[in-house]
């Protein structure tokens, strides 16, 4: 009898592999429909699941207080230009030259331009009253306004075909000059 042979007859003489339990079903509360849990996300840089308004709220009061000014990030998980910035904003390269003065932000917006959009009463808050695109940017001064202009917060939807060093060198451009 050939080897292969004997192995066929052995695993067929094997007992058959218990079938595998359902899943457990997950509460409709765990993760909305437009993110299937059988899909994974790519990244969690856009937590679905935070208190937007409160780290909004908390980066002001930190800037307020003389800290770091807020870059408030309004993306999601699936776009590829917001994990694009995402990735850059989170590098060791940006936060040795930036993370002691800008305190980054990730907001979810879903998806705001097919009608799906969230936390997007809190763009509106800054001026931009309907969002064009992911991701928007914005970089609070202490006075509570935006330092970089509303036309320039909605042109980020192409950040992932940005270099890198043009979004430092925007980053090393926008630096106040003068307290906000």
């Amino acid at each position: 009898m050939s080897l292969v042979l004997a192995a066929l007859l052995l695993a067929a003489e094997a007992p058959a592999a218990a079938a595998p339990a359902p899943a457990a079903a997950v509460p409709s509360t765990a993760a909305p429909a437009r993110y299937p849990i059988g899909r994974p996300l790519w990244t969690h840089y856009y937590p679905f699941d935070a208190n937007a308004r409160a780290e909004i709220e908390g980066a002001m009061a930190e800037a307020k207080a003389g800290g770091r000014l807020p870059v408030l990030v309004f993306g999601a998980d699936w776009c590829g230009d917001s994990r694009a910035l995402a990735a850059i904003l989170t590098s060791e390269m940006w936060q040795g030259e930036f993370g002691g003065r800008y305190r980054v932000v990730f907001i979810d917006v879903d998806h705001p331009t097919k009608d799906h959009g969230r936390n997007e009463d809190l763009i509106a808050r800054f001026g931009i009253a309907k969002m064009t695109g992911t991701p928007e940017m914005l970089v609070i001064g202490r006075d509570g306004q935006p330092l970089n202009s509303l036309k320039d917060a909605m042109d980020w939807e192409n950040a992932g075909d940005r270099p890198v060093g043009a979004i430092l060198k925007w980053f090393r451009e926008l630096t106040p000059s003068k307290p906000h």
